[in-house]
């Protein structure tokens, strides 16, 4: 490029200023529309990556739960009200709808089954919102969940696995019910073991147990 600065300086040193602008345009336009291109491209890339698509601070799954993206922005712009936490940075996605073991699903986008557990394996997801079951499943493919403490939780119906509180029983899943009819199956709140915000984890357990009166 400095190259054909001097180039031009040297080719243009005794044309007026429109001269060597007609000289420039007529021979170097493709230098031109290669600076042009460079330049966009490290704009693209930077808005892409540097502001656009920022990592989420905290991510929460609902798996195989009714699909539903307005409630999943209005419980995120909940929890960034009382966390503090920017609201873009907050993900809640219950595009989560698969069948697995005994759990029979039609017309479900089963490759999200796949996606599931690539994001567990990449460590990306924080809490999970899911049924007894897909619990047990989860930890027949490997996956283990933080242990519940005792301080946050006092009153709260805790999920005991192996003897210990793995997570908070919300209700009863009444969307497995639609879907098999059976009506005592647990809707629980876990942590995955591989989620690494210990203290946005913290927060969104404190905000869903305060919304739904437990």
């Amino acid at each position: 490029m400095k190259h054909c600065i001097k180039e031009i300086r040297e080719k243009t040193s005794g044309m007026s200023r429109r001269e060597a602008c007609s000289y420039v345009l007529t021979y170097y336009w493709y230098h031109l529309l290669g600076a042009a291109a460079a330049a966009a491209l490290i704009v693209v890339f930077a808005a892409h990556y540097g502001f656009g698509n920022q990592k989420p601070l905290f991510t929460c799954i609902l798996v195989n739960q009714e699909t539903d993206g307005t409630r999943d922005l209005y419980i995120r712009d909940m929890f960034a009200e009382k966390s503090g936490i920017p609201k873009e940075r907050i993900e809640i996605d219950s595009d989560y709808q698969f069948s697995f073991d005994r759990f029979r699903m039609q017309g479900v986008n089963e490759s999200s089954y796949e996606k599931f557990f690539f994001r567990w394996r990449n460590e990306e997801i924080d809490a999970l919102i899911l049924s007894e079951s897909f619990f047990r499943h989860c930890k027949e493919m490997g996956g283990s969940f933080y242990t519940l403490e005792e301080d946050g939780t006092e009153g709260l119906e805790l999920y005991m696995d192996e003897g210990q509180a793995r997570a908070v029983v919300l209700g009863y899943d009444r969307f497995t019910e639609q879907v098999t009819g059976q009506k005592d199956e647990k809707l629980l709140l876990a942590f995955p073991v591989s989620g690494k915000r210990t203290e946005e984890s913290r927060k969104f357990l404190e905000f869903v147990c305060d919304e739904v009166g437990l």
